[in-house]
């Protein structure tokens, strides 16, 4: 079972395991794609602490300076 939040209805549905449709393991995340009990789209939620750690460092990474055309 899996608690997920619904991006769609933003309500917090319990998953059972018979509805997640793909698992794929990268470097920094797991991908989930969970058939949503409430709307029925398939959403994907991605797990793993190096995930939310490359997420953090891009997101303190001054932007690049834009070039005058």
């Amino acid at each position: 079972m899996l608690l997920i939040t619904c991006p769609v209805t933003r309500t917090d549905e319990l998953v059972a395991d018979r509805r997640i449709r793909s698992v794929a393991n990268h470097p920094t995340h797991v991908a989930l794609a969970v058939e949503c009990p409430s709307c029925g789209s398939v959403h994907v939620y991605r797990t793993g602490r190096r995930w939310e750690a490359t997420r953090a460092e891009q997101a303190a990474r001054p932007a690049a300076e834009l070039a005058s055309a």
